[in-house]
């Protein structure tokens, strides 16, 4: 390989006799895959081994041997260079077209922030539109949404993820990542009575506009759980009611006769609710019977194992 005449590249394959399988390596990939392990071995932290770890990577964006060796010269380079942040934003514009071609690589999001963590002077705001372009491009992409909590711990930078949150919500009610991220803005940012309340109007306007909604029953739930030590109150029950044609307080009656109803999550939800007390755990029943018998019998098994605990 051209600029690697001196190397001797070492073997990638056994060759052993009683091997059960060989892979058929093509030889461009066994060629630059050798070279690799030889300058690791050699411990060589120059330009032209990081040339070559970018084309490694590109053949085999998984390797994460090579990741780390990467790693390990990037970092050589950096205490040699006088502008190390300039180094490490290269590194970072090079990780980025990386990305793109490769969303669910778990080794890209661990190599960035190892990168952040060592640079003199890491920026939020650089990492916010790649971290957008890939959102839009898969809403639920687990990665993506782990670095970003990762960022907005580290740089501890709240200001602009709910209003984010709320533009997903917007575009896609359903986005269970959106709602979950928003809980967990929430839960590191310390918010007082005056914010939960909005809250607490924001989910229910959500919830009026697709009742349905399993990713917002969780989160109205989680906010009277981590923010009003479980104490629902009046208001929020008899929302849930009207959602639910007043199952719980209607007269025993056959599943033939039960009411048509907007949400069974709302049921569920209030199921949840009364069965915390003693004096509304009849009630906690009968939303777990209806759920079992019509709304969602689907589920039964799971209704009546929440009766039994119950009884």
């Amino acid at each position: 390989m051209k600029g690697f005449e001196d190397v001797q590249p070492l073997p990638i394959v056994t060759e052993l006799p009683d091997e059960l399988c060989q892979i058929m390596y093509t030889e461009e990939y066994k060629q630059t895959m050798g070279i690799a392990r030889a300058l690791l071995q050699k411990q060589e932290y120059s330009k032209r081994a990081l040339d070559l770890t970018a084309k490694v990577i590109g053949l085999a964006p998984a390797f994460y041997t090579i990741w780390n060796y990467r790693f390990d010269i990037v970092m050589h380079m950096a205490e040699q260079e006088e502008d190390a942040a300039r180094l490490l934003n290269e590194e970072l514009d090079w990780v980025d077209e990386t990305t793109l071609n490769n969303p669910k690589n778990y080794q890209i999001w661990s190599y960035k922030q190892a990168l952040l963590e060592r640079h003199p002077a890491p920026n939020f705001k650089r990492e916010l539109p790649v971290l957008e372009l890939m959102i839009n491009d898969d809403t639920k992409n687990y990665h993506v949404w782990s670095f970003r909590k990762w960022c907005v711990l580290f740089f501890q930078d709240f200001s602009q993820e709910l209003s984010y949150s709320d533009l997903l919500i917007q575009k896609d009610v359903y986005n269970n990542s959106a709602w979950t991220h928003r809980m967990f803005v929430l839960k590191h940012s310390n918010p007082d009575r005056e914010q939960i309340d909005l809250e607490l109007d924001y989910v229910k306007e959500k919830i009026e506009l697709v009742p349905q909604n399993v990713s917002a029953w969780a989160y109205l739930q989680g906010l009277y759980e981590n923010f009003l030590s479980g104490s629902y109150d009046a208001g929020i029950l008899q929302f849930a009611q009207m959602l639910t044609n007043n199952v719980t307080d209607s007269a025993e009656s056959p599943e033939t006769t039960l009411p048509e109803i907007e949400s069974s999550y709302a049921l569920e939800f209030l199921a949840t609710v009364y069965a915390k007390t003693d004096a509304t755990k009849k009630k906690a029943v009968k939303a777990y019977q209806a759920l079992a018998a019509k709304y969602d019998p689907i589920r039964e098994a799971y209704w009546q194992r929440q009766i039994s605990m119950l009884e």
